[in-house]
């Protein structure tokens, strides 16, 4: 029987395997079967009736970097990460662990899905999570913060000379012909390069930016594109290449707001053009 509730669950593997994902990356498959289930109103775990419900966990994504995924299979079956030829043969049954289910909206095919891996002492509720003080400034380093930071400091101290309140200034009258012989004629600019700098000025201006969600992204593209100029198996076929061309890999969970709507653009701009 597949589960067929949303939830926290303990449980265990009936099955596992390596393969390849769609887009080429290494994946662990594995067949999850329920023994418990976290019941918010009394906080803790109560028995369940056996389910079961597959994960497809995408171990590496673009750039052949390993993915939070890869993190949790090592954290939660003690795999060392070296090889997956050694992941394919270890026996992960006896392995209690914690796994959580949501609600697949994709395409509107209403299934269950595994969202995570974690170990089965890990806390079944999700808190909100902030890095420390270091992590914080690593992460404007690294976005350029911190730059930015410097540029508009506060604390940094005016240069030139002060102002006197009340004080009047000497008024000059511009001498007429004041150029000076020695000044350097100006160097007329070509008209090309003009209008080269116009036309990079204004698709600056034209690009869209912004963000979205997933499910956002995907309404959108279904309210602007029709059936007739997308089939609903091209629009499948067209969103999965714009997550591979946009992110490198297919693992769409870890797709950030930006990166969803450039996928969302992305699509429209190619079936659409402006």
């Amino acid at each position: 029987m597949l589960i067929d509730k949303t939830g926290t669950y303990l449980g265990y593997v009936t099955a596992s395997g390596v393969d390849k994902s769609s887009g080429g990356f290494p994946q662990l498959i594995i067949d999850c079967e329920t023994t418990h289930i976290y019941d918010p109103e009394v906080e803790d775990y109560v028995e369940v009736e056996a389910q079961e419900l597959r994960a497809w966990l995408v171990l590496y994504g673009k750039n052949q970097k390993p993915i939070f995924n890869c993190e949790d299979v090592k954290k939660v079956f003690g795999w060392d990460g070296m090889s997956f030829q050694t992941l394919a043969e270890m026996d992960l049954t006896q392995t209690r662990f914690m796994f959580r289910v949501s609600l697949n909206t994709y395409k509107d095919d209403g299934s269950m899905q595994i969202d995570g891996i974690d170990v089965d002492t890990a806390s079944p509720t999700r808190g909100i999570s902030s890095l420390d003080v270091k992590d914080l400034q690593n992460l404007d380093s690294t976005f350029g913060l911190a730059k930015v930071a410097k540029k508009t400091d506060p604390k940094k101290k005016p240069t030139g000379k002060p102002t006197v309140p009340g004080a009047t200034k000497k008024k000059t009258t511009p001498k007429k012909d004041a150029k000076l012989k020695n000044d350097p004629a100006p160097v007329p600019v070509p008209q090309a390069t003009i209008e080269e700098k116009a036309t990079e000025e204004k698709v600056v201006k034209e690009e869209k930016t912004g963000s979205t969600t997933r499910d956002d992204a995907w309404n959108y593209i279904s309210e602007q594109i029709p059936e007739r100029a997308l089939s609903a198996d091209d629009r499948a076929v067209a969103w999965t290449k714009a997550i591979e061309t946009i992110h490198g890999g297919p693992d769409d969970d870890t797709l950030t707001g930006e990166e969803w709507f450039k996928v969302q653009q992305h699509i429209i701009a190619e079936t659409i053009p402006f």
